[in-house]
């Protein structure tokens, strides 16, 4: 989580040409994809962002993403309940809402949260999939998130290849052994020659 929400970072801070000083609105979901952009708008305050974190609260309150949650409090990065907060003052936001395990149609208080992000037209920067697309078939993209661009982790998905709403898909490396991956262990292998952030082309 750690790695994923610093390669997220990293990206944001260059995707905008840099971030310092702009105004970041990081939203979050209850799942570990939550944490992963909890644990990005902690780095990009740390690289001089100014970071709001709109939040979906777990309901365990011993979760990694309530633990970020505090984290960030600690800090005093501004925190808000989603879709509070999502508006178009920011100049770029990150979506962490939901990941690969999701399954449309779904559930509130998700379309609203997504629905708030389109509406501000601003660049997203999706985290894995695009909130709200199925990660394997691509399924769900008429309600999902519409990113700029999407940083995949670990692994490509299949429902990216050819999702328009995904934008630019960077794949991340988090740290994962390619082993991991099976038969396509040697493909992910071979990106990873090429850099641990590295854009993919569509089909």
């Amino acid at each position: 989580m750690e790695v994923a929400g610093w390669q997220v970072a990293r990206f944001t801070d260059a995707f905008v040409g840099g971030i310092r000083g702009k105004r970041v609105i990081v939203v979050a979901g209850a799942g570990n994809n939550g944490g992963d952009a909890l644990v990005a708008a902690r780095f990009l305050h740390q690289r001089g962002a100014i970071v709001t974190a709109a939040i979906v609260r777990s309901r365990d309150p011993t979760s990694l993403v309530m633990r970020h949650t505090t984290t960030l409090q600690r800090l005093g990065i501004s925190l808000v309940e989603a879709p509070d907060g999502i508006d178009a003052t920011a100049d770029v936001l990150v979506d962490g809402l939901l990941g690969t395990g999701i399954r449309p149609p779904l559930r509130e208080p998700a379309p609203r949260v997504t629905q708030a992000m389109n509406a501000t037209s601003r660049p997203i920067v999706a985290i894995d999939v695009p909130s709200g697309m199925d990660a394997d078939t691509g399924n769900g993209a008429e309600d999902a998130v519409r990113a700029a661009a999407t940083v995949t982790l670990a692994a490509p998905k299949a429902g990216l290849a050819r999702a328009e709403i995904a934008g630019r898909v960077f794949l991340a490396d988090i740290g994962m052994p390619t082993s991991l991956f099976g038969t396509d262990g040697e493909a992910v292998a071979a990106i990873y020659q090429m850099g641990d952030l590295v854009e993919l082309v569509k089909n």
